[in-house]
């Protein structure tokens, strides 16, 4: 991305508002971050040019927003505190994908609120070098007018483009024509754009606006991609396909990558591939901060796999279904998907939309004193590793319990105030399911945490506790298993909390957690790579690991059976000098996962007799061994029970550095033949009788 390091700045102008979001399931979200200038910014942040933000903060925008806006490069010097509240909106959901705005505060508040031309810093566009793109969002009309003259007047050089509000155009034709000549780029949805000009023929209404003098128009048609109109050239731009879950910000998000685009220095018809990149991500996952997880190399990699802009007689054929190829289930989509985890981490322990909170007094209310946390792979490692943070701060009894076992033989022997969470990002494992609908059968209370509120898994729960993590193809689940970890162990907090219990103590801990996950996977990627070569030419290693962490070493195998696709063996780490140990001889590979905790001198004392069989120990811990080994080293101590969080971070980097050392160039099955048997067989969801 080289040419990108001269690129130009960004300044994104806009509204920030409060979000309260209600489900067709009725799964609410409430306080979630809004408004068109977050999505705007966020998405011109993912190609990696400078982002400059300018917009009004109400006294009750939470300003960690703000901050973590700004730990992702986002410059925030022009945002402006002002009195009074910020925008608040519902946003419910129809069963069609339908959108109702209602405002919770007044309409004349949007008034209010709007940016002022004032606001925009004047170092920001009388900066000497390039002059800015500067991307002026949908606001009321006059604050629009006021904003893109003082632009004009300070930089006079500076690429405008301009967003529209559907209240522009009733009533208002004649001034918004004379806004759309003033600026660089117009750019409106095809209904707005319908309703200025008066006919739905996008291509003939954008070739219209530039007889009338607009110098530029591209027209956002959402699922059928963008229309770019420039000195009588018109091209279509198709839209990436992907599965669509929220389509909240996905304009402001292509508006972002347009500018973005721009000031990289690409041609109007490549910005708007851009543009419609990052309105792809937009629409994948539900909230703006989750275009904060997306980054700048997987960002290139889908524009890498996007058509060339189409000319106008192109068109037909380049929107027709099948056009487009399958996203490859390459290999990199593994890495990009570790770099996420930070971002995902800080999501799931903040509980930002509230869901951990209410299920906390969903379960206060229900007077549950045994919690079992069911699932399968990776969701089945998630429980177990979360398991002991309930005992410790919600003081209750818990255990992860995989979900046949559940299903088959604990179900008719749980014992009252018992509940379920069964576990699956997917929502779709037959046996999670079954585990939720024999414990309903029993009478207990069910949860389930899940990606999907309408698959099999949320189908046979009482209760659902929704997981947004965006992930970005095919690969071996790193990101999504933290996620599901993060938001136990924030349920395990703030459940005990509602129990009374103080846990002040750990909230400042879980607080931490993103940052050192951060420094984590910084100060690994060259130990895993050097632990990558060693393990290249052996054909299996042993995984260690003891209490909350022996999931964890679970966890550690699977990536290698799912990755470089060579044997894992997990076990308990006094389990290895019963068994694995008879195996083991010298070079014999050997991960311990070993964080500071109870189990931590018991490590030393079985590294001790790896070192002397001559076996090859690598060590992952936040201490230095007392033993030779190859150390793996974690950022920060934790309480054993949150340890996890760090612990299976230079074990996803291993999993992929191995694959990669060994070759590996995909996670595609060897035939489709294989991948619907395999899924087929995992997703079925029989019922069997309980022992």
């Amino acid at each position: 991305m080289n040419h990108h390091d001269d690129a130009r700045r960004v300044i994104v102008i806009g509204n920030l508002t409060i979000d309260d979001v209600v489900l067709p399931d009725g799964r609410t979200s409430m306080a979630s971050v809004g408004g068109n200038s977050v999505y705007s910014a966020l998405a011109a942040r993912m190609w990696s040019v400078p982002v400059g933000l300018v917009t009004r903060r109400g006294e009750n925008f939470d300003p960690a927003h703000l901050r973590r806006l700004a730990s992702l490069g986002i410059d925030t010097g022009g945002v402006v505190d002002i009195e009074g509240p910020a925008v608040r909106n519902w946003v419910l959901y129809g069963d069609d994908g339908s959108r109702t705005w209602v405002y919770r505060t007044p309409v004349e508040r949007s008034a209010q609120v709007a940016v002022q031309p004032a606001d925009v810093p004047d170092s920001w566009l009388g900066a000497a070098g390039r002059p800015p793109v500067v991307h002026v969002a949908a606001m009321p009309l006059p604050a629009a007018r006021a904003v893109v003259a003082r632009v004009r007047e300070q930089a006079p050089l500076a690429t405008i483009t301009l967003d529209t509000h559907e209240d522009w155009v009733v009533g208002h034709q004649p001034e918004l024509l004379d806004l759309a000549r003033a600026v660089d780029v117009f750019v409106p949805s095809r209904e707005e754009l319908t309703g200025l000009v008066g006919y739905d023929d996008p291509a003939r209404a954008a070739e219209e606006l530039l007889a009338k003098k607009v110098p530029s128009v591209v027209v956002k048609l959402g699922a059928d991609g963008a229309i770019v109109a420039s000195s009588g050239d018109v091209r279509r731009v198709a839209a990436c396909p992907v599965e669509a879950v929220d389509a909240t910000g996905a304009g402001d998000a292509f508006c972002g990558g347009l500018a973005a685009g721009l000031a990289a220095g690409d041609a109007l018809p490549d910005a708007a591939r851009r543009g419609c990149v990052s309105a792809s991500f937009a629409v994948t996952s539900f909230g703006s901060m989750a275009l904060a997880s997306v980054t700048p190399r997987t960002a290139e990699e889908r524009l890498a796999g996007t058509a060339a802009p189409a000319t106008a007689e192109q068109t037909a054929a380049a929107s027709a279904p099948g056009a487009a190829a399958d996203e490859p289930y390459v290999i990199g989509i593994m890495r990009d998907e570790i770099a996420m985890i930070p971002g995902v981490l800080d999501d799931h322990l903040r509980d930002s939309r509230g869901a951990v909170r209410a299920i906390s007094e969903l379960l206060v209310r229900n007077g549950i004193e045994n919690l079992f946390i069911t699932g399968c792979g990776d969701s089945a490692f998630a429980g177990s590793v979360a398991a002991l943070a309930f005992v410790k701060h919600a003081g209750v009894h818990a255990e992860g319990v995989h979900a046949l076992d559940l299903a088959r033989y604990r179900v008719r022997y749980l014992p009252p105030r018992s509940a379920v969470i069964g576990v699956s990002f997917s929502g779709k494992v037959g046996r999670t399911a079954e585990a939720l609908a024999q414990a309903g059968r029993f009478g207990h209370l069910t949860i389930a945490l899940s990606n999907d509120p309408k698959g099999a898994v949320a189908q046979a729960s009482q209760h659902m506790l929704p997981i947004e993590v965006a992930t970005l193809g095919f690969s071996p689940g790193t990101s999504t298993y933290l996620g599901m970890v993060a938001a136990l162990t924030d349920l395990a907090v703030r459940w005990g909390e509602r129990r009374g219990r103080d846990t002040s103590r750990a909230r400042t801990v879980l607080e931490t957690v993103p940052k050192l996950a951060h420094e984590t996977l910084l100060a690994n990627d060259e130990p895993c790579r050097a632990a990558a070569e060693l393990l290249r030419s052996r054909p299996w290693v042993s995984f260690l690991g003891a209490g909350p962490n022996e999931a964890t070493a679970r966890f550690g195998a699977a990536k290698l059976f799912e990755g470089p696709q060579i044997m894992g063996a997990p076990t308990n780490i006094e389990e290895w000098a019963h068994e694995e140990y008879f195996v083991t001889s010298p070079g014999t590979p050997v991960v311990i996962v070993a964080p500071s905790g109870a189990g931590y001198s018991r490590a030393e004392e079985i590294l001790s007799e790896i070192n002397f069989i001559g076996a090859h120990p690598i060590v992952i811990s936040d201490r230095v061994p007392g033993h030779p080994a190859h150390l793996l080293p974690l950022a920060g101590e934790l309480p054993e029970e949150f340890s996890p969080l760090l612990c299976a971070l230079p074990l996803s980097l291993l999993g992929f550095y191995l694959a990669e050392t060994l070759g590996k160039r995909s996670y595609n099955f060897s035939s489709e033949e294989i991948r619907v048997e395999h899924y087929d067989t995992i997703h079925r969801a029989t019922i069997g009788e309980p022992a």
